[in-house]
């Protein structure tokens, strides 16, 4: 159905409602002047909205001021980072991702000609500015943070926060499973759209160091972070859970797919604890900014 649970939504970009965006907020709050250009092409490649020349010349002087060039072409998704170039910019020295057999990302270096042609969008530095206090940046991520996570519309065409979390949970407990093969439930397959899942929900735990930084650097918001800390704890652990009932990767976790009784109730207790403990996280961030006034 339109808007369900599937991986993407668990991918960064889907929360930016323009391309880059999350990247040059960061920049931005680190300090520094941040430019992005988006090309616009005809039927047959032309640049319409600059030209090679424009381009090269934003590569090289980015490069030669030391600061290198995030870029995404064309032909496919990957952001790459530009860290050089050889023959006045007739060659440029990339730094690009590429997905092992693993699911893992290795970083590999090539050296590519005729590369203007394929630049669909990147971002360059201009330099340095002033960078935005901590509490400021600190709040800022807490507004940013709540008002995605109550985000019921579509952001690139998938749902964010609360309303993925249901999607994940009613397909969980709908989906039908009844001629699921183990070959389909393999990280390949039907359950691969679940891994996803379990591993975003995972990433509470990522932060939770940081926000202990700030309940002391902040003893004003200590309460609340302590709450926000524990409830994001108890929800990172569903990825545990789901493991410790069968849904596994395996003859016996395909035969638990297949029973609709053993999958509702795995998704009872995804909504029953689980998810309220992001929805209390939340409701903690939300308590910190109406304390200051926002």
């Amino acid at each position: 159905m339109p808007g369900a649970w599937e991986p993407s939504c668990t991918d960064m970009e889907s929360i930016d409602e323009t391309p880059f965006a999350s990247k040059i907020r960061l920049m931005k709050a680190m300090g520094w002047d941040a430019r992005y250009v988006s090309i616009l092409r005809d039927t047959d490649g032309k640049a319409l909205s600059t030209d090679n020349e424009q381009i090269r010349r934003d590569f090289i002087d980015s490069i030669d001021r030391g600061y290198p060039v995030l870029a995404r072409n064309i032909d496919y998704h990957k952001y790459n980072i530009i860290i050089g170039y050889e023959d006045d910019g007739d060659k440029i020295v990339s730094k690009e991702g590429t997905e092992t057999v693993a699911v893992s990302i290795i970083s590999e270096t090539k050296i590519r000609e005729n590369w203007e042609d394929n630049i669909q969008e990147y971002i360059f530095l201009r330099g340095k500015t002033e960078p935005t206090p901590e509490r400021e940046r600190v709040l800022a991520l807490f507004k940013r943070i709540t008002e995605l996570a109550r985000r019921t519309d579509l952001i690139q065409g998938q749902k964010v926060g609360f309303a993925a979390w249901d999607s994940y949970l009613h397909d969980l407990e709908h989906d039908d499973f009844s001629q699921l093969s183990v070959e389909e439930v393999g990280i390949e397959g039907r359950m691969g759209r679940f891994c996803d899942g379990l591993c975003q929900i995972y990433e509470r735990k990522g932060p939770l160091d940081y926000y202990r930084l700030l309940a002391k650097k902040f003893p004003e918001w200590q309460q609340e972070l302590e709450t926000a800390i524990d409830a994001m704890d108890i929800c990172a652990s569903f990825a545990e859970f789901f493991w410790a009932q069968g849904f596994t990767i395996s003859d016996e976790g395909a035969e638990k797919f297949r029973n609709p009784e053993e999958r509702k109730a795995l998704a009872d207790e995804g909504r029953r604890i689980y998810m309220q403990k992001d929805i209390e996280a939340i409701e903690q961030f939300e308590e910190i900014l109406r304390k200051e006034g926002m």
